[in-house]
Parts: C-alpha cells; sequence; structure tokens
C-alpha cells in the first residue's frame, strides 16, 4: 500500500508541474471525452479490495493543486484513479494528455510494488480522470498494458 501511495504522489506531482507549465489560453474549451457503454466482466475481488484501501484515505490533497477523490476496480480490466484540480488548470486538456502520459507510463514501469504488480500481472488498463472544481471531467489518460508493460 506503501508504494501504490508512493506511486500517487510521484504522478500528482508530475501531473502537477506539467499544468502550471505551458500558455495560460483560457478561451480554448475542454477536450471532449466520449463514454464507451461498458459490458466487460465484474471487477476481480482484489482490485476492488485494493480500492476500498486505497479509499479509506480520500480525498487526499496532493502537490500541484490536485487533489485524489478515489479508486474504482472499474471492470475485470479496468481501474481508475479520480483526481479534482483545487486549481484552474494553466494549460489545455490536450497539453495536460501529452504532458501527463509519458510521466504516469514512466513512473509505472520504473515503481516496483506488490499492487503495481498485481496492474502488471492482470494486464489492467489504467485510468487516471481528472476533473475540474466544477464537476466537469477536463482530461483522462488512460495508460494499457503494453504503454507500461516492459
Amino acid at each position: 500500500m506503501k508504494k501504490i501511495i508512493l506511486f500517487i504522489l510521484c504522478s500528482t506531482l508530475i501531473t502537477g508541474v506539467s499544468t502550471s507549465c505551458g500558455p495560460k489560453a483560457k478561451t480554448e474549451a475542454p477536450a471532449e471525452t466520449v463514454k464507451t457503454e461498458n459490458k466487460a466482466e465484474a471487477p476481480k475481488s482484489k482490485f476492488v479490495k485494493l480500492a476500498e484501501e486505497t479509499n479509506k484515505s480520500m480525498p487526499m490533497p496532493l502537490p500541484g493543486g490536485i487533489r485524489m477523490d478515489k479508486a474504482e476496480a472499474v471492470s475485470k480490466n479496468e481501474f481508475k484513479y479520480y483526481y479534482t484540480f483545487t486549481q484552474t488548470p494553466a494549460v489545455t486538456a490536450e497539453e495536460f494528455v501529452r504532458n501527463t502520459k509519458p510521466a504516469l507510463t514512466l513512473a509505472l514501469q520504473s515503481t516496483k510494488g506488490k499492487d503495481l504488480d498485481m496492474f502488471k500481472d492482470d494486464k489492467m488498463t489504467l485510468i487516471y480522470a481528472y476533473y475540474t472544481m466544477d464537476g466537469k471531467l477536463f482530461a483522462e489518460v488512460k495508460l494499457m498494458p503494453e504503454d507500461y508493460i516492459k
């Protein structure tokens, strides 16, 4: 559990840095997201338990103007983290995803731990959803197993 919290902190630090750098274009609209109907199998109990354990310490304020709200075992192959920006992002959603995805991928590849090994062993898709303070989806970063398994 300590390893996953360390990973989350590293990820959010990287995310925080990427949101406070770059042009502050206020006129651009947030990225549009497409919702897909999830008809996948129910999540494995070990991932449901992991989400429950993680959620015991939520919400968790993180550096960089971000708060981790919850974790969720979405399906047999998907695990999702929910974050909220506590400050207005200084970059567009596209820039945010472009800067955050490689950092999250690198963090997953280089961090070791029982919890992260479970994701790798079961080839889980990890989804990081970032919301603005008004509850609107700002950006979603989806990491497929082939993105983070060496």
